[in-house]
């Protein structure tokens, strides 16, 4: 059978059937022990487990014991990698299919076709930004303690309340003709650079996706709590910590739609091709993903086995795609490795593989983020900057083989970003006017940064180089701006960051952040 993910905030209002078994069958799994590969713990513990952090928060009693053998499915999750997609993935069919197995169970009439639901939250609808009662209702409408509410989501500004901004979910990722990046300093593709098995840590970047609106999402919904230290990962919020995410109910409802907004991208264009690579398609190596099933069965894959959205075990297809494809759903859902859609994907990949990012300039120090706002400028090298100008023009003024040259990329580089605290969420302005507001110049903005993950990439052990993150924005249409207003802007740009929150700014410490270099590379086309 195929099962439909429907939007959240398409469902009938207030405790429809979706949420309400969805909540029976979060009740019956929190009862289940931790040792249960079935249990709500458990799956959580899949994308990430700190034991002092579940002990102190109360998901661990003081003496119960954890599962002796996980068989490596614990502390999986994927990120700053070509894999974070893939892997999500297969997570969550592995969480939808113990949902459904728990419903089936449970008495009253559960629903034969129950699917898990998506949150749209960069719907042009500004209700869609918040969570729908069910979320935001500690009991449920026959006074029982509700188990979709979570006392530790405390929003942006640490007051429980959850209101995303339109630049928080903005989807410019949608518009990346490539799923991985060309290297360091150039993009980072829409789907992440090649790595290896990446559980935070080697020192990569976000792919767009991750970058935002995953990344946003997941700080802006779990925040930390007014006036508490957010440098102490006790003060965060379920959703803020890689580690405590899984939890958190609304985490299943974020991922089912950074699920879908990949097929969104790959339905967007012919060009939209997921990677050929057999290194892709098959890898990780020698490490594979491993997932629990019912039955106490487990099912190792790969990214070529969670391609196709209605093949078993996966059998999904997402509500709005069927919509906006009405009559021929299969030309977005099925994706098999044809000879044609092979070659496409291996002549994107030969294209990214020549090109070279070239460094434009840096900043001469370390920046610490804190305070209203913190800005460092960056000298551009003029020999630099008079090439993109050159290629920029000839791209516009001539025509190759029957078609426009493609101009050069321009991407901003934070590098080495370290953070005691996941929670901080700043958003990146590049030559804002002087005392302007920034909420003004929105034509400005590069980006938000949101740190999910950065504690355990700062942290140096056997797992982690404690190197930090990098974040790669592309600000090819500020610079195109500033180009065509004012050339002589180009010599230096000034970059700065502005905390998301100044209630957050206002009412106690911050947490500590510091960036080891600002860069700025272009990045030729072709």
């Amino acid at each position: 059978m195929t099962y439909t993910r429907k939007d959240l905030w398409k469902l009938p209002s207030g405790w429809n059937d979706t949420l309400l078994w969805y909540a029976r069958a979060i009740t019956k799994m929190q009862e289940r022990a931790i040792t249960d590969t079935s249990s709500w713990r458990y799956l959580a513990a899949i994308h990430g487990f700190d034991e002092n952090i579940w002990r102190e928060f109360g998901y661990l009693g003081p003496e119960e014991p954890l599962p002796t053998n996980t068989h490596g499915q614990w502390r999986q999750c994927q990120h700053q990698s070509w894999y974070f997609l893939p892997w999500h993935r297969g997570y969550l069919t592995a969480f939808e299919t113990a949902v459904r197995a728990t419903i089936e169970g449970l008495p009253g009439q559960p629903p034969s076709d129950w699917a898990l639901p998506y949150w749209d939250y960069s719907s042009s609808n500004n209700q869609v930004r918040t969570l729908p009662s069910p979320f935001t209702d500690p009991t449920t409408p026959d006074g029982e303690p509700n188990p979709l509410f979570s006392g530790r989501r405390f929003g942006i500004d640490g007051d429980g309340k959850i209101e995303l901004d339109p630049a928080d979910v903005a989807l410019n990722a949608l518009d990346e003709p490539d799923f991985f990046g060309s290297g360091t300093g150039g993009g980072t593709g829409f789907g992440g650079p090649e790595t290896g098995f990446s559980h935070f840590g080697d020192q990569s970047a976000n792919g767009q996706l991750e970058s935002r609106p995953h990344n946003g999402v997941h700080v802006l919904v779990g925040g930390w709590r007014q006036g508490t230290d957010p440098n102490d990962p006790l003060n965060l919020g379920l959703m803020t910590n890689p580690d405590t995410a899984g939890l958190d109910p609304i985490f299943w409802l974020h991922h089912a739609n950074i699920d879908r907004l990949w097929e969104t991208w790959r339905a967007r264009s012919p060009q939209h091709a997921n990677p050929a690579d057999n290194a892709w398609l098959t890898g990780p190596s020698p490490r594979h993903f491993v997932m629990p099933m019912p039955g106490n069965q487990t099912w190792t894959y790969a990214a070529k086995d969670v391609l196709d959205t209605r093949a078993a075990p996966l059998n999904y297809v997402y509500e709005d795609l069927l919509e906006t494809q009405a009559g021929a759903p299969s030309a977005v859902h099925v994706v098999r490795a044809t000879p044609e859609a092979v070659s496409v994907a291996t002549a994107r990949r030969s294209a990214v593989a020549k090109r070279r990012a070239e460094l434009m300039g840096a900043n001469d120090s370390l920046v610490l983020l804190q305070g209203a706002h913190t800005e460092t400028t960056v000298q551009l090298e003029p020999t630099v900057t008079n090439k993109l100008a050159r290629r920029s023009a000839s791209a516009a003024a001539s025509v190759t083989g029957g078609a426009a040259a493609v101009p050069d990329r321009v991407y901003l580089n934070l590098e080495n970003i370290r953070s005691s605290s996941d929670a901080a969420a700043f958003y990146v302005y590049v030559n804002l006017p002087d005392d302007a507001d920034p909420a003004r110049h929105s034509e400005r903005l590069a980006g938000l940064v949101s740190l999910f993950g950065v504690r355990k990439a700062s942290h140096a052990d056997d797992a982690h180089a404690g190197n930090g993150i990098n974040e790669v924005f592309d600000i090819t249409h500020i610079i195109d701006s500033l180009q065509a207003s004012d050339p002589a802007a180009l010599d230096t740009l000034s970059v700065r960051f502005v905390p998301r929150s100044k209630k957050q700014v206002e009412s106690g410490p911050q947490p500590e952040v510091s960036v080891g270099r600002v860069s700025v590379y272009r990045e030729e086309q072709q």
